[in-house]
C-alpha cells in the first residue's frame, strides 16, 4: 500500500490511458451485487435460549443414504447427517457450519465433500469416490448454527476486532497513534485515502508530527466484542471441529489422489517464466515449497524487510517473486506503510514482458477475516477492476486466484473463525468467476487433507503449485 497524501488520490496518467481505451465485455459488480448473490449463507435468526438447545456434534449422527456392500470408483456417496441438541433432541432449523472428507490413509488419498442444508436440521454430503479401496468417512461440525449467529452479528460491521498502532517518525523524532480502518473517536484524524479506488484507513493525529510523516503500523487485537456467558460457551475450542459419529463403519469401493509432479516436470514448465505472487503469507509459501523443490532455484533472500522475497534460476531463466498484499496486514511486526501496495495497484503497474511468459498468483482473506465482508468483497472487486485492465494490455499473462485455506482451530474464533474464511472464499467464486482466470481451490485441499493450519504442510502446498503447473503445461 504506497502512502498517499490525504490530499492526494490521482492515479498516473498511463492508468487513465489504459482505462479510457479498455472497453469491458464483463458485468460491472458492486459490493451489494456480490453480498445479494451470498444472502442465502447467511444465517438465519432463530430464537436461541440456552446452551443445552444449541447443535451438539456428540449427539448427532451420520448416516449412509443408500447402504450397499461395496460402491464403485466414480459413483456418489451421499451421506446424511440428523443433528441433535445437547439433550440429544432433534433440530428444527439448519445452519450449522460442517466440513467433510473421505480419506484412506493407507493410500494417503483424500477428498472433500459438498454440504446441503435442508434447513431443517438434516443435512446431505455428498462425495465423489475417486480410488479403490476402504474409504472412511468424517463429518466435522465445525460451528454449532447458533454459534454462526454470533459470528455473523459480531462481524458485520466490526472494524475494531484488530486495530493498528502507528509510528509517525521525523529523524530521531517518534511519535505513535492509534489507526484503523474505521477509527470512532471525536479526535483529528489523518486520513488516508485512495479516491478512486475506495480504499480507506485513519491514524489519529499525533501530537506533533504531520500525517505524512507515518512511516510503520503494526496489529493488536483488542477486547473485541462483548458476548453472553452462553454464547462464549459456543465458541469454545472444545466444541470447535467435533467430529459426527457415523452409524457405519468404513465404504468399500472398488475397481488418484493429487499432483505429485517431479523436480525435471516443473524445471520444464517454469522454464523461462516469471511468476508474480502477490498477497499474504499463505502464498508466500510457494516460493519455500519450489526452493525446496528445485535445486537450481536459488532464494535471493528478503526485498524491503519481509513485505517482498524472490528466488532464481539463472541457468533456466525463472524467476519467482512474492509481494505481500495492501493493508490491512496483521502482523506484531512494523509494517512499513510506503513499501505495502494495493494488489489492483500492483497490477496497473507490474512490469510485463509481452512474451507470454508472465503468470500472476493472487491470493488474499486470512488478514481480512477479522473484518466486515463488506470490506473484503470492496478489496476483491478492484482486484477484479485491475486484472480485467492487465488482460486488457497483456492478454497473454495467465491469472490464478488462490483462495483461502482453513486454519487451526485454536485461532481467535471471534476474529478469524473458518466460517469466516467460508463466506470470503464464496465472495471470491462470485466476483472472479465469470473472469478468464484459474481458481486454486486450497479450502477443498486443507479440507481433504484434514489440515486445519494457517500454514499448511507441503501436502497441500504442491497440490496448489501443481493446479497451476497443470493449467500452464497441461500435465495429467
Amino acid at each position: 500500500m504506497a502512502l498517499l497524501d490525504p490530499q492526494s488520490h490521482a492515479k498516473t496518467e498511463q492508468t487513465h490511458v489504459n482505462e479510457e481505451l479498455f472497453v469491458t465485455p464483463y458485468k460491472e459488480m458492486t459490493v451489494e451485487d456480490v453480498m445479494s448473490s451470498l444472502r442465502g449463507n447467511f444465517p438465519t435468526a432463530t430464537n436461541f435460549t440456552s446452551f443445552q438447545s444449541s447443535s451438539s456434534a456428540r449427539h448427532s449422527v451420520a448416516r449412509l443414504e443408500q447402504p450397499r456392500a461395496q460402491f464403485c470408483v466414480g459413483d456418489a456417496l451421499n451421506v446424511l447427517v440428523e443433528m441433535r441438541d445437547y439433550r440429544g433432541q432433534p433440530k428444527a432449523y439448519g445452519g450449522d457450519f460442517i466440513l467433510a472428507r473421505i480419506h484412506s490413509p493407507k493410500l494417503q488419498a483424500s477428498a472433500s465433500g459438498d454440504v446441503t442444508d435442508f434447513r431443517n436440521g438434516s443435512y446431505r454430503v455428498r462425495f465423489t469416490l475417486f480410488w479403490p479401496g476402504e474409504v472412511q468417512v468424517s463429518v466435522l461440525l465445525i460451528h454449532p448454527s447458533e454459534a454462526v449467529q454470533v459470528l455473523w452479528r459480531t462481524g458485520k460491521q466490526n472494524y475494531n476486532k484488530t486495530e493498528y498502532s502507528g509510528n509517525f517518525v521525523n529523524g530521531s523524532k517518534t511519535e505513535k497513534a492509534t489507526c484503523g480502518l474505521r477509527l470512532n473517536t471525536d479526535k483529528p484524524l489523518c486520513e488516508y485515502k485512495d479516491a478512486e479506488e475506495g480504499e480507506y484507513f485513519a491514524c489519529v493525529q499525533p501530537p506533533t508530527l504531520p500525517c505524512s510523516f507515518l512511516n510503520t503500523m503494526s496489529s493488536y487485537n483488542t477486547p473485541g466484542p462483548t458476548i453472553a456467558e452462553d454464547e462464549t460457551q459456543l465458541l469454545a475450542r472444545k466444541d470447535v471441529g467435533v467430529q459426527i459419529q457415523n452409524n457405519f463403519t468404513t465404504v468399500q469401493v472398488i475397481s488418484c489422489s493429487g499432483f505429485f509432479l517431479s523436480e525435471d516436470q516443473i524445471n520444464s514448465c517454469l522454464m523461462g517464466k516469471r511468476l508474480h505472487l502477490k498477497g499474504d503469507s499463505t502464498v508466500r509459501q510457494w516460493i519455500d515449497y519450489l526452493e525446496r523443490k528445485l535445486k537450481d532455484l536459488k532464494y535471493k533472500g528478503r526485498i524491503e524487510s519481509y513485505l517482498s522475497e524472490l528466488a532464481v534460476d539463472a541457468h533456466r531463466n525463472i524467476t519467482v517473486q512474492w509481494k505481500n498484499h495492501g493493508h490491512p496486514w496483521i502482523t506484531h511486526h512494523s509494517n512499513d506503510v510506503n513499501k505495502c501496495v494495493y494488489i489492483s495497484r500492483y497490477l496497473d503497474t507490474l512490469d510485463l514482458g509481452g512474451d507470454g511468459q508472465d503468470i500472476v498468483v493472487i491470493g488474499i482473506g486470512q488478514h481480512f477475516r477479522a473484518f466486515p465482508l463488506e470490506f473484503f468483497i470492496h478489496r476483491l472487486l478492484n482486484i477484479r477492476r485491475a486484472i480485467l485492465r492487465l488482460q486488457a494490455r497483456s492478454p497473454q499473462t495467465q491469472v490464478f486466484i488462490k483462495l483461502e485455506n482453513t486454519r487451526e482451530f485454536s485461532s481467535m474464533i471471534l476474529r478469524l473463525s473458518d466460517w469466516y474464511g467460508h463466506m470470503q472464499n464464496l465472495a471470491q467464486r462470485k466476483v472472479f468467476g465469470d473472469l478468464k482466470v484459474g481458481l486454486v481451490d486450497a479450502w477443498d485441499m486443507s479440507v481433504a487433507t484434514n489440515t486445519f493450519a494457517v500454514h499448511p504442510n507441503d501436502i497441500v502446498v504442491s497440490n496448489e503449485v501443481a493446479v497451476v503447473l497443470s493449467h500452464l503445461c497441461h500435465h495429467p
